[in-house]
């Protein structure tokens, strides 16, 4: 581990390299606080700093305030030594932001024990932001389905979107799942019963569509996907989800399940790819609300503008349209 020494006095300084240097660490010395905010500006900077109070242009207490404005990822460990007497110096460098304080001239214990606390509290930091990657990474994803969560899936389909929005002459498939048990049974099954349904659920939608499609658990029973499409396949990958849905055989379970299925499909073409995710959301529920007076189970709707609100394709004779039976 790096410790940078700053001290304008050669005799001290050479002093403090000898007995970190021995503790194992490697010693970095600059004679002011001008060099030392330069060389922790570059990439891998000393986590642990030792600072003269007493310097020209800048002294330590000065420099220790500004490491601290500067929100580093990592904080360094930042030592403060002095051969100021003064009981009130310890206090007015801790509150400057140092994380400790020695006195000069410096000797081998107490330099070795404040070493050992600073290694440890950068360890520390690290483990810490480890484990908060990890699970932001884990946040990413429904802990039941393993599709994408709420957050992060938002933040997907934006992007595919923005994505969309640059391709002339391209269009993508926005749909809106729901799949509700009667209120009856959501209140008497099991969690471990419904997390296996909506596995089963989610593995039989991630093989139905391709991996560079944004599939999301928007809520326990609502799912979302994106798809980047055109006009001659939007009802094949509308089908792809259809069948998924039912592929998921709920009759196999011990308890006979009741569950409603509506699947809206929002066709965005590449001038409303800016559209935003709530606009479209607003749609595809206006389309689910239009499915379940009409009875029906699954649509098509070309996302409107105020001029031309959307309009319901008819699925079935969309699907007879593009895909004509071969005589």
């Amino acid at each position: 581990m790096k410790v940078l020494i700053v001290d304008d006095a050669e005799i001290d300084t050479l002093l403090c390299q000898k007995i970190v240097e021995s503790l194992g660490y490697t010693p970095i010395t600059v004679s002011s606080a001008v060099e030392a905010r330069e060389l922790l500006n570059q990439d891998g900077a000393p986590d642990i700093i030792i600072l003269d109070w007493m310097m020209p242009e800048m002294d330590g207490i000065d420099l220790c305030k500004i490491i601290r404005r500067s929100r580093l990822i990592i904080e360094p460990f930042v030592l403060i030594m002095t051969a100021n007497s003064d009981r009130h110096a310890e206090a007015e460098a801790l509150n400057a932001g140092a994380d400790d304080f020695i006195s000069k001239p410096v000797n081998r214990i107490d330099l070795e024990a404040k070493l050992k606390l600073g290694r440890r509290l950068i360890k520390n930091q690290l483990e810490l932001l480890v484990a908060n990657q990890r699970l932001k990474e884990k946040l990413k994803f429904d802990s039941v389905t393993g599709l994408m969560s709420r957050q992060a899936g938002l933040h997907a389909i934006v992007a595919a979107l923005s994505r969309l929005s640059r391709q002339q002459d391209q269009e993508g498939l926005f749909i809106h799942c729901l799949i509700r048990f009667s209120s009856k049974q959501q209140h008497h099954l099991k969690h471990d019963l419904l997390d296996k349904i909506y596995f089963e659920l989610a593995s039989n939608l991630t093989e139905a569509l391709r991996q560079s499609d944004v599939m999301v658990r928007f809520k326990d029973d609502e799912f979302l996907f994106f798809a980047e499409s055109d006009s001659d396949s939007h009802q094949i990958v509308l089908s792809r989800v259809e069948t998924a849905i039912q592929e998921n055989n709920l009759n196999s379970y011990d308890t006979a399940l009741e569950v409603a299925t509506l699947v809206a499909g929002l066709i965005v073409t590449s001038e409303q790819a800016l559209t935003s995710v709530p606009v479209l959301l607003q749609n595809t529920e206006e389309l689910l609300s239009q499915l379940t007076a009409t009875h029906k189970t699954i649509g098509l709707s070309y996302l409107g503008s105020n001029k031309n609100p959307a309009k319901i394709l008819d699925f079935a004779r969309f699907r007879k349209t593009n895909f004509p039976h071969k005589s």
